[in-house]
């Protein structure tokens, strides 16, 4: 069910951001337009695929669409992580994790954080559908630094967006927490350890 509910909230989240966007095209809405390094400084995990483990206590994100997990966390924080090479993804979390070595970090103040996340995955999806069948393998850092960004006057904009992504991650925790109480308690059930009355 929160799975439905968060595919609402994405697309509440992106036609918000495509009717911002074709506003500003109309000259209708007000703001600057800029860069993500004006905003974020841009990092890179530091790991190796081989610093995962299973049933770790973090999230360790890779150029996967799926994080794995491993002991030990790098960054806690609200941040886009981009897929520097593969499907070239954009990800977003909130919380302790760490990153793979191609998997570009951008943590920007909580005011931006959701007008980030939405411009690099505009921007990204672009990028990737411009790539296909051509020879482009990776992104760079400066691919990153360089995507545009329109900031709105209007902080009831930059408002909604971050209380939909926010809604969004709250409701991954729960998705998370319960799948972890699932792989617990199944076992239990399958060798009589537990009943259910």
């Amino acid at each position: 069910i929160l799975n439905i509910i968060n595919d609402n909230l994405y697309s509440q989240l992106k036609l918000s951001y495509e009717n911002m966007m074709s506003n500003v095209a109309k000259n209708k809405i007000n703001g600057q337009h800029t860069i993500a390094k004006s905003l974020v400084e841009i990092k890179t995990g530091k790991q190796d695929a081989n610093f995962s483990v299973d049933n770790g206590k973090y999230k360790f994100f890779t150029c996967s669409n799926i994080p794995l997990t491993c002991d030990e966390f790098e960054f806690d924080n609200s941040s886009i992580l981009i897929a520097g090479n593969g499907d070239f993804n954009v990800k977003h979390y909130t919380g302790k994790f760490n990153a793979y070595q191609r998997t570009y970090v951008l943590s920007p103040s909580d005011e931006y954080y959701a007008l980030l996340y939405l411009s690099c995955l505009y921007r990204i999806n672009s990028f990737r559908s411009s790539s296909t069948g051509s020879i482009v393998k990776f992104i760079t850092k400066s691919d990153i630094e360089s995507i545009p960004v329109f900031i709105p006057d209007d902080e009831n904009i930059l408002s909604k967006f971050n209380i939909l992504l926010k809604l969004i991650e709250k409701n991954n925790i729960e998705n998370d927490e319960l799948s972890y109480l699932r792989d617990w308690l199944l076992p239990m059930l399958m060798n009589g350890q537990a009943t259910i009355e």
